[in-house]
């Protein structure tokens, strides 16, 4: 399996983050004029940029360490941040079985990433032998998996997330947005074992 740094984009791995001003201050608390934050009232100031207190909480939540949490606007934002670190537009390809949510194909037009739609079987699961025809195309970069599935409603076959997870050398990106109306155990419980596993949740 490869190092996540070796999945990941080089011009990516290349950037430097920006900066704000909160974030260079050292610390110091304050108003800061130079950031145009608002002297008046007392939500007018710039957020900490890393979430710092916010991820605390999800990690209590989860059982899962802080600095493995993002937060995003939305799924939709991750999915989009997701194709843009490890898929070379023009180039590389996304896989999703459908009927699925929307996004994954929205995000792949708008970055440029060939997408692989594999219809789900008649009881809307995933067809792993069709998958076996792709697994190893190297330009196959993310797979993305829907569970419970939007619009279908059903859970997934761990099994057949376990292969994938066991086969694909890319990122596997498991949608559990209504993990909590399901019985389903969260794959979150396997972050540590996968370092190529990705999980979205969501507050909505």
């Amino acid at each position: 399996m490869k190092n996540i740094n070796q999945l990941a984009r080089s011009n990516v791995l290349n950037m430097h983050p920006y900066s704000s001003a909160r974030d260079e201050s050292g610390g110091i608390q304050g108003i800061f004029l130079d950031a145009n934050e608002n002297p008046f009232g007392n939500n007018n100031r710039y957020p900490d940029p890393y979430q710092r207190e916010l991820k605390q909480k999800l990690s209590e939540l989860k059982n899962v360490d802080a600095e493995k949490i993002f937060v995003g606007n939305g799924s939709d934002e991750i999915i989009d941040h997701i194709y843009r670190v490890f898929c070379n537009p023009g180039k590389d390809k996304v896989m999703f079985f459908s009927p699925t949510f929307g996004m994954y194909q929205v995000a792949a037009e708008l970055n440029d990433v060939e997408v692989i739609d594999i219809p789900l079987t008649s009881d809307f699961q995933i067809n792993t032998e069709e998958i076996k025809k792709y697994i190893t195309d190297e330009n196959l970069k993310v797979i993305v998996i829907c569970t419970p599935n939007n619009p279908t409603g059903n859970v997934m076959n761990p099994k057949d997330i376990d292969y994938i997870l066991d086969n694909f050398n890319g990122i596997v990106a498991v949608d559990e947005a209504y993990i909590e109306f399901t019985d389903q155990r969260s794959y979150i419980d396997k972050i540590n074992r996968y370092p190529h596993l990705v999980i979205f949740q969501t507050l909505s």
